[in-house]
């Protein structure tokens, strides 16, 4: 009897035993699952956060690579040494302009121009559909005429903008033949002046110092370059020119 009971109590212990080695056998797995579970969620968390970083170095790279491809805008201001960047000129004799730099009263370099009855055109390589363009300039006992041109295909085929001592207007020049869109009584400034041109679907604009002057419409043209022509005699002088991709 007393052998029965020590076998029963034997067994019960063993029982016990390995009840307590396979409970902490489940607690280690579990524990082992958990820890691989996390280090994969780290692991993942990890690769993401590298992933959008990535991301975010290309998104900056992209952005600055379009500044500088500058297919939507260009802003061209004068260096030490003149049409050597992108603004080119395309008709003249640079010898017989004269042409100088040197600072303004705010300290920006100006670009100065001396005509004596020649005309001569200045183009940006990049071409543009829907356009918008500034130029800042400045006479000094100028006769003649500046003109923001765009949609240039050719010296025959072009639009633009026309400031003169009597009037600005707005005009085609298609196969030679030049057609005036609208065209308004206006004096030549003789100081520091914006002349402004927006050409968006059939729609053109011309304003001077932010005053609209000019409003036309025509069929809409396909891309071609911008740029400034000017005819004439006397001193014309030059501080930026920038032209912007418009939406229609």
């Amino acid at each position: 009897m007393k052998t029965s009971k020590f076998n029963l109590s034997t067994m019960k212990i063993i029982a016990l035993v390995l009840f307590l080695i396979g409970t902490m056998s489940s607690c280690d797995t579990k524990s082992s699952k958990q820890e691989t579970t996390e280090q994969t969620e780290k692991g993942k968390a990890a690769e993401g956060h590298e992933h959008d970083s990535i991301e975010t170095k290309n998104a900056s790279h992209d952005e600055t690579s379009g500044n500088e491809g500058g297919a939507d805008s260009i802003m061209w201001m004068p260096s030490d040494q003149p049409f050597s960047g992108r603004l080119k000129l395309v008709e003249g004799d640079a010898k017989m302009l004269n042409m100088t730099t040197s600072s303004d009263s705010d300290g920006s370099k100006v670009l100065n121009l001396s005509l004596s009855g020649e005309s001569i055109l200045l183009l940006f390589d990049d071409t543009f559909e829907n356009v918008g363009a500034n130029l800042q300039f400045k006479t000094d006992n100028f006769q003649g005429q500046v003109a923001i041109v765009h949609h240039y295909m050719d010296i025959a085929d072009y639009d633009y903008l026309a400031l003169t001592n009597s009037s600005m207007q707005l005009g085609r020049m298609e196969k030679g033949k030049n057609t005036v869109l609208d065209k308004k009584a206006n004096k030549m400034p003789n100081d520091w002046s914006t002349m402004r041109l927006s050409a968006a679907g059939d729609h053109y604009k011309g304003s001077l110092n932010d005053k609209l002057i000019n409003h036309g419409h025509a069929e809409a043209m396909a891309a071609g370059r911008v740029g400034i022509l000017i005819e004439g005699k006397g001193k014309i002088i030059l501080k930026m020119m920038e032209v912007v991709k418009l939406s229609e």
